[in-house]
């Protein structure tokens, strides 16, 4: 459920950063293909995080 949640807020903020950037530089974009880029990344992010932040918990008895 969470990687879920994860790609559906990549995919909002990617879009959304998508057209601010193209709105900036003058470019057309790929909705489609900004939108797979941004969840793919997002995944990518959450996942290396949540695998960085493992090491650092507690060791349980």
């Amino acid at each position: 459920m969470a990687n879920i949640t994860a790609a559906f807020w990549a995919l909002i903020l990617g879009e959304v950063l998508g057209y601010i950037c193209g709105q900036l530089d003058i470019l057309t974009i790929s909705p489609v293909t900004m939108g797979v880029l941004s969840i793919v990344m997002g995944l990518f992010a959450a996942n290396a995080f949540s695998w960085i932040t493992k090491s650092a918990e507690a060791p349980s008895k």
